[in-house]
C-alpha cells in the first residue's frame, strides 16, 4: 500500500497545522532570502512554499487575487507592488488595464525565476502589457526610502512578518508607503488570518495606519483553503 505524501504547514498559534496531498517535488532550494519549495499537487497543481508557508499555486489562487484587484481603484495608472515576484497580482492589474504603468519590488530574484518556469500563466502577457510592467529586484524598504515617484495604489504582497518581511509591517515602512502616494491613493497591505492574527498583527497595523494619517481604514477577509485557519485578510485605506 503506497504511504499518502502530505506536506504539512503547522501554525503555532492555534496549534494546528494544514496539510496537501502533493506527488512529487518539483523543486526545492535555499535562496539567499529564504527556503522556496514547489509540489505537484492533485487539487491544486503546482504548489509554492517559502520557508514552510504556503504562498500560491496553480488552482484555486483567486480568492487571494480577486480580493486584491477589487481592492484596487480601476482608476489607478501608476501602481507599486512591494513583493508579488510571482507576477499573480501584477498580472491580473495589467489584464484589466493594459495601459496601467506597474513596478514591482521584489527582493528575492530567485522568486522571480521559479514563479517563470512553474507558474507560467502569470506571464504568458502580450508585448504591450509586459512593456509596462517594470520588476526591480530589491529590498522593499531601501526602495521606497529612494523613491521619488507617488503611486495612485500600492500593494504589500508580502509574506508573514517573520525575519526579512517584518519590517514591511513597521510604522516607518507604512509612513514611507503613505508618504508614496498620491493624495486619495490607495494602500492594500496583505495582513494575515482575521482568526489568529487580530491582536498581535492586524489591530497594531491598524493602528499605524490611523497614526500616520490614513483614513478610510478597511479591513477585507477572504477564504483561502491552504493557507492558516483558512481565512485571509487585507487592510486597505487612503491617503488624506
Amino acid at each position: 500500500m503506497n504511504t499518502k505524501k502530505i506536506y504539512y504547514e503547522h501554525d503555532g498559534t492555534s496549534e494546528t497545522s494544514i496539510g496537501v496531498k502533493y506527488e512529487k517535488y518539483l523543486y526545492r532550494c535555499q535562496s539567499k532570502f529564504q527556503n522556496i519549495e514547489v509540489l505537484k499537487t492533485r487539487k491544486y497543481g503546482n504548489a509554492l512554499y517559502l520557508d514552510g508557508c504556503f504562498m500560491l499555486s496553480e488552482k484555486n489562487q483567486d480568492n487571494y487575487h480577486n480580493m486584491c484587484l477589487g481592492l484596487t481603484p480601476q482608476k489607478s495608472k501608476n501602481i507599486l507592488i512591494i513583493g508579488g515576484g510571482d507576477y499573480g497580482i501584477a498580472s491580473m492589474l495589467s489584464r484589466r488595464d493594459s495601459n496601467a504603468k506597474i513596478t514591482i519590488v521584489e527582493i528575492d530574484e530567485k522568486v522571480v525565476q521559479v514563479s517563470k518556469k512553474y507558474f507560467p500563466k502569470h506571464f504568458t502577457l502580450n508585448i504591450e502589457q509586459l512593456k509596462n510592467i517594470k520588476l526591480i529586484i530589491q529590498d522593499g524598504m531601501i526602495f521606497l526610502k529612494n523613491n521619488l515617484i507617488n503611486y495612485d495604489s500600492i500593494i504589500i504582497d508580502s509574506t508573514d512578518p517573520i525575519g526579512q518581511a517584518k519590517i514591511l509591517y513597521s510604522k516607518s515602512f507604512v509612513r514611507l508607503c503613505g508618504s508614496s502616494l498620491k493624495k486619495g491613493g490607495t494602500l492594500i497591505q496583505q495582513s494575515g488570518s482575521p482568526i489568529n492574527d487580530m491582536k498581535s498583527l492586524i489591530k497594531p497595523l491598524i493602528k499605524k495606519y490611523d497614526d500616520i494619517g490614513m483614513k478610510k481604514i478597511i479591513l477585507s477577509s477572504f477564504p483561502m483553503p491552504l493557507y492558516p485557519t483558512g481565512t485571509w485578510c487585507f487592510i486597505s485605506a487612503k491617503r488624506a
